[in-house]
């Protein structure tokens, strides 16, 4: 898969190199026309209307689907790189990516901030809110805006929303895309890859099917050398190699299934209705970081919990997007069913210590904590949008959310009386 792409930059090279030779006799005024052609053709809808990102408002930055798989970007955190004034930390799967605009933390820094909506940058998969680390996979754009965007995006968007914008079914013939990536990580033992297909079928001149499902696995770079063989039983604080110890080798990584499946109905010219699901399971290893704690003597990248950390995740989302139009405004009603589903466990043994509750009276004290999540959310949204050609434009709509959501957090002392 490296070597196919690495012959298209070939080829897109040589391409480039003739067209520059080519260009001395063109017009620098004809160039400069060609340019600007060429930057309109990234076509947004931030303001809840379609039109380039020139002539949008607001500061809002777009990457297109070619730009995203040219780049070869995979999450978030690699489309923020090309966006000026934003950035997500990239803690790896267990953590997620957490959001820091213009030098300010958007969303908490801690364990467990990857999946909330709770900070005051927004997530929206097509015109549903959903905070999900979503893989970036068969999308037609990113739209990243900047700046508080409560009056057309309601609650969480402070600092700004981030949209992806996926690619609905096509009525203009069948399309099988295969694609894949192998890479390796430094300081990594192993290879990673990231696969995937799209299929996109017209059944008839007015209703298409379209499904992508994509596999990515990344293995890991973190080594734990300190995890206790037997939970109260084995020494913590065993010297590196002791029989009591049972270390892991990169402990951070990630398997990642995303999938959509969707149907597109387009009757005539006044109405289009599309009816999507969404999924996406992750397995999680341990916590991409590299810590130094007590007198354990941990190397750059190597983690001092006592225990292993496995996390799992799963998102889905049905949603429901229907525009009419109605002449002289555009009806949209967007509705969305989402649920989120975390289980997984993290290390407690040096905080207990560190309370001096007794706990560091026990020779062989270790803990650990079970967490359990599960939130369910339905959103629903009518919106219309003038289309007259006027100097007043208007937009008036309605949006209702309802979220439940049920979690615990189990702490055990395995040996401790």
């Amino acid at each position: 898969m490296k070597t196919v792409k690495f012959k298209h930059s070939l080829i897109a090279r040589a391409v480039a190199i003739a067209a520059v030779s080519s260009s001395v006799a063109v017009p620098a005024i004809a160039q400069e026309e060609q340019g600007l052609a060429a930057i309109e053709k990234i076509e947004v809808t931030a303001t809840r209307r379609a039109g380039s990102i020139q002539d949008v408002p607001i500061n809002i930055a777009a990457l297109d689907g070619a730009a995203l798989e040219e780049k070869g970007i995979g999450d978030i955190s690699e489309v923020l790189r090309f966006v000026p004034g934003i950035v997500a930390i990239d803690q790896g799967g267990r953590n997620g990516n957490p959001i820091i605009v213009r030098g300010i933390n958007a969303d908490p820094l801690g364990q467990g901030s990857g999946n909330t909506q709770g900070g005051t940058v927004a997530t929206y998969l097509g015109e549903i809110p959903l905070a999900i680390d979503l893989r970036i996979t068969d999308l037609e754009r990113v739209e990243v805006l900047l700046g508080p965007q409560g009056t057309l995006y309601g609650a969480g968007t402070l600092s700004g929303a981030i949209r992806y914008i996926p690619t609905k079914p096509k009525f203009d013939g069948q399309q099988v895309d295969i694609r894949g990536d192998l890479f390796q990580t430094n300081e990594s033992d192993n290879l990673g890859t990231d696969l995937g297909f799209t299929f996109n079928m017209p059944l008839s001149d007015t209703f298409a099917v379209r499904a992508s499902l994509d596999r990515f696995e990344d293995p890991g770079f973190i080594d734990q050398p300190f995890i206790v063989r037997e939970i109260g039983v084995s020494e913590p604080d065993s010297p590196r190699g002791s029989d009591e110890l049972a270390p892991q080798e990169d402990i951070n990584g990630q398997i990642s299934l995303t999938g959509k499946l969707a149907v597109r109905w387009q009757p005539n010219d006044m109405v289009d209705a599309t009816l999507t699901y969404y999924f996406q399971d992750e397995e999680n290893e341990g916590r991409t970081i590299s810590s130094h704690m007590g007198a354990l003597p941990t190397g750059k990248y190597e983690n001092a919990q006592r225990v292993e950390e496995p996390n799992e995740e799963s998102t889905s989302l049905l949603a429901l997007e229907v525009i009419a139009d109605l002449g002289f405004a555009e009806l949209t009603s967007a509705t969305g069913v989402s649920k989120y589903e975390e289980i997984g466990q993290r290390d407690q043994t040096d905080l207990l210590v560190s309370l001096e509750y007794s706990y560091e009276t026990f020779p062989t004290f270790t803990a650990f904590t079970e967490e359990n999540e599960r939130t369910e959310t339905f959103n629903q949204e009518v919106r219309l949008v003038s289309t007259t050609d006027s100097s007043l434009n208007w937009i008036v709509g309605a949006f209702y959310n309802k979220s439940e959501d049920v979690g615990y957090s189990a702490e055990y002392t395995p040996g401790y009386a």
